[in-house]
């Protein structure tokens, strides 16, 4: 099993680090696999192309749907 993450930037290495380690450990719980199963990935994707990352991914991909969108203020750089 691999997950991917795709974020906005900002997050340090040792964040990504520590949400992998608790999202391999989950998992391996949940599913009952070992945890050398598990791959965890970061992609950093710049605010720019955040929207169109979103909207290109399809319904059946987004299995808990968020709401934010990079055109809010927070984005604005």
């Amino acid at each position: 099993m691999h997950i991917a993450i795709t974020s906005l930037p900002g997050y340090t290495d040792e964040e990504k680090r520590m949400l992998a380690r608790s999202l391999k450990e989950e998992a391996s719980q949940r599913l009952g696999v070992q945890p050398s199963m598990i791959s965890v990935s970061f992609k950093d994707l710049p605010y720019n192309k955040w929207d169109r990352f979103i909207d290109n991914l399809s319904d059946s991909e987004i299995i808990i749907p968020e709401y934010f969108r990079c055109e809010d203020s927070i984005c604005r750089n």
